[in-house]
């Protein structure tokens, strides 16, 4: 279930984003060409805790009895068709050319089938996912030649106070019309803020208008293109167009660190901030996508 946010996006049930304040960032802001040079780290009471996929459905909710059931269901077939044979008066010594006989060892087989597979399936632990330690700087940053509405501002630093309350978000950078104009979370040291070039994953997105998904960054060939702005250590990354002219990538410091209604919630975000960016006047094209260089 969603609910309505202090902006009109629907948030998860669980998340506090009622209650929340301004971050405590200091914004840095820096001129065209220049290296970042101002970066503040963030407090140790801004860590999150782990945000579980609410979204699972009742099997994975309840992993733990599913894979016992196998063990129970062999184990009380195998005792039943063995009552079953001692109660019936049945002489205990199999005979082929009886047709109970011949169906108790089949009963029997896939008992033991049965307890096989649970014995299997408990063996088979789940490998938790932990966070990784990202390398870089924490820092809240509006590019200062970029003319957007008060309220759009304001927009943007309520996404990523949501996004870092009710997700394992960690960066979250915003592009638009082919220009770096936010970046909030880590940032990758020596980043050239406002001239961040994005690559072929984003491009497509903004040509198809569909997001994109990469669960395990370290296994994407393209990962390269994150790289450029993003920490060492990034293992997902969402990316969502805003409209026809705007994207937003959303990092995390953990393998399948955004479950399916965190990516729903992110695609209703990026909806919302197409209405609000509306009238953003950049000052010049930028180098990222639908651009020419």
């Amino acid at each position: 279930m969603l609910k309505t946010g202090i902006r009109g996006a629907a948030v998860p049930n669980s998340c506090p984003i009622l209650n929340l304040q301004r971050p405590s960032f200091r914004i840095v802001r820096q001129g065209r060409g220049q290296k970042l040079s101002t970066t503040t780290a963030a407090s140790s009471q801004q860590a999150q805790e782990d945000v579980p996929d609410v979204s699972y459905d009742f099997v994975a909710r309840n992993q733990g009895f599913f894979r016992v059931l196998p063990l129970w269901a062999g184990g009380i077939g195998g005792a039943g068709i063995l009552a079953n044979r001692i109660l019936s008066g049945i002489a205990p010594v199999v005979d082929a050319s009886s047709s109970q006989s011949r169906t108790d060892v089949i009963g029997i087989g896939l008992s033991a089938v049965l307890l096989l597979t649970g014995l299997q399936w408990l063996s088979l632990k789940p490998r938790t996912q932990l966070p990784v330690p990202l390398d870089g700087e924490q820092i809240l940053w509006q590019d200062p030649g970029t003319l957007m509405p008060p309220a759009a501002a304001e927009e943007l630093s309520w996404t990523w106070q949501a996004l870092q309350k009710c997700t394992r978000s960690k960066s979250m950078a915003i592009f638009y019309k082919g220009r770096h104009i936010f970046h909030a979370g880590f940032l990758r040291p020596d980043t050239q803020l406002g001239s961040v070039q994005v690559g072929e994953t984003c491009q497509t997105a903004m040509r198809t208008g569909r997001g994109n998904y990469l669960a395990n960054l370290t296994l994407y060939p393209g990962r390269r293109e994150f790289m450029t702005f993003l920490p060492e250590g990034t293992q997902g990354v969402v990316v969502q167009p805003i409209g026809s002219s705007g994207l937003l990538v959303a990092a995390t410091d953990t393998v399948r660190g955004f479950g399916r209604m965190d990516q729903a919630w992110i695609s209703t975000i990026a909806d919302k901030l197409d209405v609000s960016l509306e009238g953003t006047k950049v000052p010049q094209p930028g180098t990222g996508f639908g651009t020419k260089r």
